[in-house]
């Protein structure tokens, strides 16, 4: 996943493709980057596509540029996901939107389930 925070206002469709000119790259953490980016330009005439977060095949998008037919979006408090058809009851976390796949890491390792919709992660606070 990258999180772009961008200096000037600019609306990005999902699943629009785009252009990144990428001047530095620093480690963050384990498997986490931060890339500072000089350009977002989208690419004219570029198919916009979409990608499952659960087992990352890819579609195009419909004529208008929506989701796939069959594709939802899953909604978490801090993440929104796309799953394809095959998908959409695979395990996500209700508050940070983490998958089996993509899952929590930490100074303790990966996340785990506490229950269907709750990762190890987001129980903890209310936990702790």
């Amino acid at each position: 996943m990258i999180v772009l925070q961008m200096d000037k206002p600019r609306a990005f469709k999902a699943g629009e493709v785009v252009h990144l000119k990428v001047v530095d790259i620093q480690a963050t953490s384990p498997g986490r980057w931060r890339l500072s980016v000089q350009d977002v330009t989208p690419l004219p005439g570029a198919q916009t596509s979409y990608f499952c977060d659960f087992c990352f095949i890819g579609q195009p998008a419909q004529e208008d540029g929506s989701l796939p037919q069959g594709w939802i979006e899953r909604k978490a408090e801090k993440r929104t996901r796309f799953a394809c058809e095959d998908c959409t009851e695979d395990p996500m976390c209700r508050v940070c939107g983490c998958t089996n796949q993509e899952a929590c890491t930490s100074d303790k390792g990966p996340c785990s389930w506490v229950e269907p919709n709750l990762c190890s992660a987001c129980a903890e606070p209310a936990n702790g």
